[in-house]
Parts: structure tokens; C-alpha cells; sequence
């Protein structure tokens, strides 16, 4: 039996230094993404949804869901990695830090071997309740390319730096086993949606 998982990365955001990051909603691009999402996520037989808590997440899949009449469930497992207890300036260092390295984290966060074995725990336990569905799971990047490095350890920081803003992403579960479908391709129409995700806008006093 094979279940079917769609990683959907949420479209851009919107950081504000003031609001916590849980909270920060799409950007006006990131908005009309989410809605260009649709008819990319419409043909693939998804039955089921699931997001992280974090609002960027819901709300990248909320024109799907109600297109085609899902309800979306929040998994807190599906969240993102916690980078420190307050902002980080730098991120770019912590990320190439956070890969040469995965024990490292800074005071407050998580390292990244904690939010591989959280988000990989998380999808196995919907896999496990959902046997044989076709589900879509929606997370972050930083969170997405842990479990991707979880499928496979050869999965590095330039393949991570390759997933954008949105993105979908295939993996199957059949046999105990999880196969990250690299020749999935969500169709033309994505490919001009997608934005690297180094353009989320910065820092919004």
C-alpha cells in the first residue's frame, strides 16, 4: 500500500519584527500564490490536509481547501524549526552554520537534528492514521528540507536552498519505506509562480 504525501512549502510571507513569527501573514505576492496554488494542487488527488500552526501555512492552503471542499487540520509537528528565542538578524549564517553542523543551535532554538526527528515523527503518525491516502502537507522550508535529508541523507544545503516560495514537492511511503519523487514536476503554471525564497521582503518595522 502507498500513501502519497505533497510537501507544500507556505508561499512568501511577510516578517515583522514586532509580531512573533508564528503570526506573520502572507505578502500580497505570497497571497496571489496561494491562490495560483490551486489549480497546481487540484489534479493531484489530495483527500486529506494538514498544516503547521503558523499562519503563513494555513493561509497558503485556504484557496485549495475550499476549492475543492477540504477541511485543513493543524499538526504542530508540521512547524517550523525555532531558530532562537528572538529575532536573528543573520539568518543566512545560521542556516549555513545549521547544516555544516547539526548539532549547533543558538540559545532558544532548536538544532536541526531536533526539528528532523520532530517533523519526520510528525509525518510518520500521518502516514500511520492515513495509510493509502494521498495527503497534503503543509510546512516550511527550513523544516521540509530536514525531513527531505531524513528520506535522504544526501539531501545538502544546496538542495534545501533550492526549495522555494511556494513549493510542492513529492514523496511516497510504501514498504516502511520513504521515496522523495524528484521527476514530480507541479506543471507550467507553477513554474512561473514559485520565487526563490530569498526575495521574501525583509525586515517590516
Amino acid at each position: 500500500m502507498t500513501t502519497t504525501l505533497y510537501l507544500v512549502r507556505h508561499a512568501q510571507s511577510l516578517p515583522l519584527m514586532h509580531q512573533p513569527e508564528p503570526d506573520w501573514a502572507l505578502s500580497p505576492a505570497g497571497e496571489a500564490q496561494a491562490t495560483g496554488l490551486v489549480p497546481a494542487l487540484a489534479p493531484l488527488g489530495i483527500t486529506r490536509i494538514y498544516t503547521s500552526p503558523y499562519r503563513r501555512c494555513r493561509d497558503t492552503l485556504v484557496p485549495f481547501a475550499d476549492a475543492c471542499g477540504l477541511e485543513i487540520a493543524v499538526h504542530e509537528g508540521l512547524r517550523e524549526r525555532r531558530i532562537a528565542g528572538q529575532w536573528v538578524p543573520d539568518f543566512r549564517e545560521v542556516w549555513r552554520r545549521s547544516w555544516e553542523d547539526f548539532s549547533f543551535a543558538l540559545d532558544g532554538g532548536e538544532c536541526s537534528w531536533t526539528c528532523r526527528a520532530r517533523i519526520a515523527a510528525a509525518v510518520d503518525e500521518l502516514v500511520h492514521r492515513h495509510p493509502g491516502e494521498t495527503l497534503a502537507l503543509g510546512s516550511h522550508g527550513n523544516a521540509l528540507a530536514l525531513f527531505l535529508h531524513f528520506v535522504e541523507p544526501a539531501f545538502g544545503v544546496h538542495d534545501a536552498s533550492a526549495i522555494r516560495t511556494p513549493e510542492i514537492l513529492k514523496v511516497t511511503h510504501s514498504d516502511g519505506r520513504y521515496h522523495w519523487r524528484r521527476d514530480f514536476h507541479a506543471g507550467a503554471g507553477f513554474e512561473v509562480l514559485a520565487t526563490d525564497f530569498r526575495l521574501t521582503p525583509g525586515i517590516v518595522a
